[in-house]
């Protein structure tokens, strides 16, 4: 029994060392497709070309969204919430920070308050902006202190995402159940305006030329289209499901859009030269995240937690990555730069 304990002591001992090894080994490389997933306190990574999944970051918050560095080596992970928007949870209040090439969290940065900060996107400043949504506003965090700078005001509860110009001016919140669209004077920090569209909104998306801002009306079967120049409706456009997550293809001619009618989930293909949907595909239910790789769309399954793979190219969907995460986000990490 002695020289049997001691075998097994010399075998956790050599496990220990082997696994204590390989994870000081670690060193990830891009591009990879990293699935936020809340409840599973992790960061899955899938590689694009291979179909397989190639490791996982366990990060101590409840993560939704991601946003990196422009040097490729860190991301910035909100902890959001183990509940949904407008239902009672644990309301996040920090945000992780992550070493991406090692798969380890650096630190975490304490907002103060509870205030489910969301979708993150880093500024040319050296600036996190995040949506604060308990707080009904974006905060801007220095990301030298990870403290809150400033905090612009949306004039809505649920402001859950949002995208940005690209020359910085002015940037558009989706704000959930009140179902509008706060438009934000990026310069001056200010609200500009409230367009109203619907009881409840779901994602925006800005068309390439940043002419069009995409909304998804929850509670019809509409996409609904605001002309950025007048920041009024101008278009509506008719989808199969009430649609959720929009995604542009990489050439910027497609819109794709993620829709669930209570039994199957669909992706349909919106050609923005005619406002119209050209192709549609039954996929996993619970579409909520998409992003594109190559000539490929991802499509991040909440239900099932599986990636439905969908050919740009041929208008075909491939076999499915399975059992990667239980997430509503997706982003394509292409690796550090040098």
């Amino acid at each position: 029994m002695k020289l049997l304990s001691k075998h097994l002591r010399a075998l956790v001992t050599i496990l220990a060392t082997t696994s204590m090894s390989l994870h000081a080994q670690t060193n990830y490389s891009g591009p990879l497709l990293v699935v936020p997933e809340a409840k599973g306190h992790r960061l899955v990574l899938v590689n694009p070309t291979s179909k397989s999944i190639v490791g996982s970051i366990h990060v101590p918050g409840w993560p939704h969204e991601i946003a990196f560095s422009k040097d490729g080596r860190t991301a910035y992970v909100p902890s959001y919430s183990d509940a949904i928007v407008g239902h009672p949870g644990i309301d996040g209040q920090t945000i992780d920070i992550i070493n991406m090439q090692t798969g380890s969290v650096i630190t975490s940065w304490d907002l103060g308050k509870p205030l489910r900060p969301h979708k993150p996107m880093l500024l040319d400043d050296n600036t996190l902006l995040v949506t604060t949504e308990l707080a009904n506003s974006l905060s801007l965090i220095d990301i030298n202190t990870g403290k809150i700078t400033a905090q612009i005001p949306t004039g809505a509860p649920q402001s859950h995402v949002f995208v940005k110009t690209s020359n910085s001016k002015k940037l558009y919140t989706a704000n959930l159940h009140p179902g509008s669209v706060s438009v934000i004077d990026l310069l001056s920090r200010r609200l500009s305006k409230v367009i109203p569209v619907s009881d409840l909104i779901q994602r925006i998306a800005l068309s390439k030329d940043e002419h069009w801002l995409f909304v998804t009306d929850a509670k019809s079967q509409n996409i609904v289209v605001i002309d950025t120049a007048s920041d009024t409706i101008a278009h509506t456009i008719l989808t199969a499901e009430p649609p959720f997550s929009l995604h542009l293809s990489p050439d910027g001619r497609w819109l794709l859009v993620g829709e669930d009618d209570g039994t199957k989930g669909k992706l349909e293909a919106i050609d923005l030269q005619d406002l119209i949907v050209h192709h549609t595909f039954d996929t996993d239910r619970l579409p909520y995240g998409i992003a594109t790789y190559k000539d490929e769309a991802l499509i991040a399954c909440y239900l099932s937690g599986n990636l439905d793979v969908l050919n740009l190219a041929t208008w075909t969907l491939e076999p499915p990555i399975l059992n990667v995460a239980h997430g509503d986000g997706i982003n394509l990490w292409n690796g550090p730069k040098e």
